[in-house]
């Protein structure tokens, strides 16, 4: 699975993780309460996905291990540019002070991994009422 794209709405949402598992799980419970959510595990189909779509909430990690490896800046520094006025949560399970130190400059909200499908969606839905 490289990038599900499914029809625009008011609740859209990108989710950007390399783990198929918690992207599946997370986009089938943010479907199930009414988002329209799109998916991408690699950094090519994200950009594509960005071209292509506005969002009003992007979910990353930024560490994304398909094809070549995205250094964490520049995986972020494309959906800034991309997603302007896109609200951004970043959530990883690899902290450390360089991208805490990013994500307090660019005022992006950064998890750690593990979290729950609730904590994380409830992030999600504040964000997206944030956007409207």
């Amino acid at each position: 699975m490289t990038a599900i794209a499914t029809t625009t709405s008011r609740s859209r949402l990108l989710l950007i993780d390399d783990d198929e598992l918690i992207a599946g799980s997370l986009r089938q419970y943010l479907a199930q309460q009414g988002c329209e959510v799109d998916v991408a595990v690699e950094h090519s189909a994200a950009t594509s996905l960005m071209s292509a779509q506005r969002y009003g909430v992007v979910v990353v990690d930024p560490y994304l291990t398909g094809g070549v490896h995205m250094q964490n800046h520049e995986m972020l520094e494309a959906i800034t540019h991309l997603q302007p006025r896109a609200s951004v949560i970043v959530i990883t399970g690899y902290w450390s002070p360089e991208l805490a130190r990013m994500a307090a400059q660019a005022r992006l909200a950064l998890l750690t991994k593990p979290q729950s499908v609730i904590a994380l969606s409830d992030l999600i839905f504040g964000a997206l009422q944030g956007a409207h």
